[in-house]
This record gives structure tokens, C-alpha cells and sequence, in this order.
């Protein structure tokens, strides 16, 4: 599997993200750094190619659902026929629960959204079955899906290899080592296993959501391996000491917290380290029970129009569920106003969180662009004493994080 957001994003009717997925390699560098003609051949190839798969699985997850509740209505009959009261109630009572999940209130934290562990029954058995081959065909969809995903990268990056070498025969060596570092940049994506989240990123690249780290055409993405841009503007907000947190109460720095978790900060690479295993199960402080532990880091903002920022969160440990660790945690409080609060588990490896100004709204608000979900930050453009808390957080004993995050 890629990536388990790539899986749920892309067969649950999410065409736009596999429209950026379409136009995502094709991110133009400087005029000084240009891909070679050869290059802009092979990514149209590329984008076509996307394209087609776009329309096979759009059409394919689209039907999925309507073949569901037909099965529901057919099998709802043959209970009436046979004078089956209790069954009939649970199928009205699925189809009734699948139909309003269909029409927008899912959970984007499930796998397959539409159709969570919670909503499988045990009886009728005749539904649980319908449930199971439910589940099944969107994992045999997932299965292709990456699968045909990989093999399309895995012939970019055949086709960049003989460029390279086309290049280098014909003396045109800059041009043939601006090829390979785009080579060995999507190689590297497969190997670790971030396919999509690097091809993701370079479409938030192109569509302005995120600065390119350089000019090169290698490392014009947010995957590449160094921070953000010197003049980005979280580059203007103050950092404090790194502390212990404990999420109950926002409570920062208290002395009587536990040591959980091991969070340093590289100010100049713009990247957060954040790992440990939890050991304590919890803490009474203050008269309060604290279960959610960590470490947090917390930054002053000289203004609202600096209050702009992308957080690309990579992570080894992934939190089981979305009741369980680790989870990160944003904070945005200014002047003496109650606290603007955005936690979401670290339920995928790669996860990329928003602070951006939105123009429908003229507003602020955090974003997490995967799972598509966020919240309106309310700071008045004279806003005061702006602060930002970002905190990694286990709940229990055992629960362990490695996660990289990233500031841009």
C-alpha cells in the first residue's frame, strides 16, 4: 500500500485530489532551471496516464454505493417474505445510516468512511455478508489503484533514466544532472514509501499553497529534504523553550508533568523531531487527572499576517485509532481571548496541516488537507500577543511516536 490517505481519498469520490494528481509533476522551475524538452515529453505521458486512472476509479467508486443499496432493498425483501421483523429493522436501519453517510457525514478518519467497524452487524448474516464483499471489492480497488499508481511511476522514472543517459552521451551534462536528481528524488519517494505524499506535495507546490525550497527542479517540492524557504513567514515568529504538555487544560511547562517524549528543534532545517515511548499512565496535577503527555513548542507572532504556515508531518508510529496516540495539536491564542484549538490523531504517515488565509471567508483557519477537515481561526488583523503551540501528545502506556514535522 502507498499510503492509507491516498487509498480512502481516492476511492471515496475524491476526483479533485486526483485532478492534482494529474498536473502534479508538471511544477515549473526558474527559466534557469527549465526541464529539458525530453523531460516535458515524458510528464505529459505521465499526466495523461493519471488522467486515465482518474476516470476508471471515479467511475468505478461511484457505482459502489448504489450497487450497496440496491443489495439492501433486494435483501430487505426476502426478509419481509419470510416474516423476519428484527431483520428487516437493521437492514431499514443500515440503509438509513449508509445514505446519510453517502451524502457527507462521514468520518474521514476511516479507511473506508461510508462503512466503519462500528456499523458492522453480526445478525442478519445475510447483511454482514453484503458488508464484508462491500468491504472487499474497496480494498480490491485499493489494491489496483496503487498498483497501477506505482507502475506508472515506476515507468517515469525508467523513462527519466534513459534521458539521463541520452543526455550525457550528447555532452548536455547540466541538463542530464538536473534529470537525475529528479530521478533519484522519485526513487527515493518509492523506496520510503511516500509515493504519494511527495507527488501531493509538489501539487500543493503548483497550485501556490506551499513555496518551493529552491529553484532546482529536484528540490523544488516540499518533499525535498530541507526546511522552508528563508523568507517564509513563520521565519518571523519568536520561539520559546521547548516543555512538557499535558493536553487537559492546555497545560504548558508545569513542573510537576512527566518527562514523556523527546521533542528538539532544528530552527535553521525548519524541522521538529518528536519520539520517545510513553511510560506513565497518567497524572493528577492540580487536582486534575492528565492522560494526554508529551512535549510541545510554542512560538510568539508579531502580527496576524504572519500567522501563515504549513506543518508536513511524517511518521514511523501511527496511532491505532483516533481515541488513541500520538496526536498533534494546535493552539492559536492571542491577547487574553480563550484558546483556538485544532488536534487530529496521527493516523497517517504523511499528514499535512494548514495555518492559510482563505479568501472565501477573509479569514484565517487550520487545515488538514488529507482528511480535508478544519476550523475558522478568528484573529482580528490588530491582534496582539499572537501565540502558536504545536504539541505531540500519547494517551496511554506503551503508545510510541516518531514523527518528523516540517515548517514551511
Amino acid at each position: 500500500m502507498i499510503v492509507r490517505t491516498f487509498v480512502r481519498t481516492a476511492l471515496s469520490g475524491g476526483g479533485g485530489l486526483f485532478a492534482a494528481l494529474a498536473i502534479a509533476l508538471a511544477v515549473p522551475a526558474s527559466a534557469q532551471n527549465a526541464p529539458p524538452p525530453e523531460v516535458a515529453q515524458a510528464l505529459a505521458v505521465f499526466d495523461a496516464e493519471c488522467a486515465k486512472i482518474q476516470s476508471q476509479h471515479e467511475e468505478t467508486g461511484a457505482g459502489s454505493p448504489r450497487v450497496y443499496t440496491n443489495q439492501l432493498a433486494a435483501l430487505r425483501r426476502k426478509l419481509q417474505d419470510v416474516g423476519d421483523l428484527e431483520g428487516i429493522l437493521v437492514v431499514m436501519q443500515e440503509s438509513e445510516r449508509f445514505i446519510t453517510v453517502i451524502a457527507g457525514d462521514a468520518d474521514p478518519f476511516e479507511r473506508v468512511p461510508e462503512m466503519p467497524e462500528s456499523a458492522l452487524v453480526k445478525t442478519p448474516a445475510a447483511l454482514r455478508q453484503l458488508q464484508d464483499a462491500y468491504l472487499k471489492n474497496k480494498s480490491d480497488q485499493a489494491e489496483l489503484c496503487n498498483k497501477q499508481f506505482t507502475d506508472l511511476a515506476g515507468r517515469l522514472i525508467g523513462r527519466l533514466d534513459a534521458i539521463t543517459k541520452e543526455l550525457t552521451i550528447r555532452n548536455r551534462i547540466p541538463d542530464a544532472v538536473l534529470v537525475k536528481k529528479e530521478t533519484d528524488y522519485w526513487r527515493k519517494a518509492m523506496a520510503e514509501n511516500r509515493l504519494f505524499g511527495a507527488i501531493e506535495c509538489r501539487a500543493l507546490v503548483r497550485s501556490g499553497r506551499l513555496p518551493p525550497a529552491s529553484d532546482d527542479l529536484s528540490e523544488a517540492t516540499p518533499g525535498a529534504r530541507t526546511g522552508s524557504s528563508a523568507d517564509a513567514p513563520w521565519r518571523t515568529w519568536t520561539v520559546e523553550p521547548v516543555a512538557r504538555y499535558a493536553r487537559e487544560g492546555s497545560l504548558f511547562g508545569h513542573p510537576d508533568l512527566p518527562d514523556e517524549l523527546s521533542l528538539t528543534f532544528d530552527k535553521e532545517r525548519g524541522q521538529i523531531r518528536v519520539e520517545g515511548v510513553r511510560v506513565v499512565d497518567q497524572a493528577s496535577i492540580d487536582m486534575r487527572d492528565r492522560s494526554w503527555l508529551g512535549k510541545a513548542i510554542r512560538w510568539t507572532i508579531p502580527a496576524a499576517k504572519q500567522l501563515d504556515a504549513t506543518f508536513q508531518i511524517t511518521s514511523k508510529a501511527l496511532a491505532p485509532n483516533k481515541d488513541a496516540g500520538p496526536a498533534v495539536q494546535i493552539i492559536v491564542q492571542y491577547d487574553k481571548t480563550p484558546s483556538q484549538v485544532f488536534t487530529q490523531p496521527i493516523l497517517h504517515r504523511d499528514m499535512t496541516i494548514q495555518i492559510v488565509y482563505d479568501t472565501e471567508t477573509d479569514a484565517r483557519r487550520i487545515f488538514w488537507v488529507q482528511g480535508q477537515t478544519g476550523m475558522p481561526l478568528t484573529i482580528p488583523a490588530d491582534a496582539r500577543s499572537i501565540r502558536l503551540l504545536l504539541a505531540i501528545t500519547t494517551r496511554r502506556p506503551g503508545e510510541r511516536c516518531d514523527s518528523t514535522i516540517t515548517v514551511r
